[in-house]
């Protein structure tokens, strides 16, 4: 890549986080069904056009912002892997909490991820989104089967296929989100989302606790 190539790409990936970086402010004032693609070329100083040039739909901008915080997931895993201070099943513990407590800070974030479950979604998203995506996944689903790896290796989980159970944890954590949608939406006298999160950590630790480990846990 010649010396022209190389600054040209880094002045689209430049122009492509400024557009990122305005949208993400007009999200979070407006939320997704307010926001549209003029106000956010407003926002960055930029031509309708000029968005349409990086983002093929509003859709595509929205999952777009997902790439930054599956890096935040990514470095936290690697990080709770390389920790010495506390055992591995405290380190899954850990992924946990973290995912909880973004959950509860980032709720337009929580929508984002969640968009992914639609269907109709994919057609909307340009490959660059989707590849990013796809990557940012499955780096966290990694993360989580790694620490869950160490977690059995060490004898504090029972003997299990980490990756599955991995999904599991994650499935359980895409649930919660819908669950507690559902508490809100219709005004539900049920669990807030924390003490979900925190109860639904304990059935899963019950679940994949080795025996000689249930009780230190409880």
């Amino acid at each position: 890549m010649t010396t022209a190539q190389t600054r040209k790409q880094q002045e689209r990936q430049a122009r492509r986080r400024r557009i990122q970086r305005a949208a993400r402010e007009v999200f979070a004032e407006k939320g997704y069904a307010r926001t549209s693609i003029e106000q956010v070329a407003k926002q960055a100083g930029l031509s309708v056009g000029a968005i349409y040039l990086y983002f093929r739909s509003k859709e595509d901008l929205y999952v777009s912002l997902l790439e930054e915080t599956f890096e935040v997931f990514e470095a936290e895993m690697k990080q709770l892997r390389n920790r010495t201070d506390i055992g591995p099943a405290d380190r899954v513990r850990g992924a946990w909490l973290f995912l909880t407590q973004w959950a509860v800070s980032d709720v337009e974030g929580t929508r984002t991820l969640r968009m992914l479950s639609q269907p109709s979604v994919k057609k909307q998203l340009t490959p660059e989104v989707t590849e990013a995506t796809q990557r940012g996944i499955t780096a966290l689903r990694s993360g989580l089967a790694g620490l869950i790896a160490d977690a059995v290796r060490s004898g504090q989980y029972r003997s299990a296929d980490a990756e599955p159970t991995a999904d599991m944890l994650w499935a359980l954590f895409l649930g919660l989100l819908e669950a507690n949608d559902v508490r809100l939406n219709l005004e539900l006298n049920a669990p807030g989302f924390t003490e979900s999160a925190r109860s639904a950590l304990a059935v899963f630790e019950g679940s994949v606790r080795a025996s000689s480990h249930i009780a230190e846990a409880a």
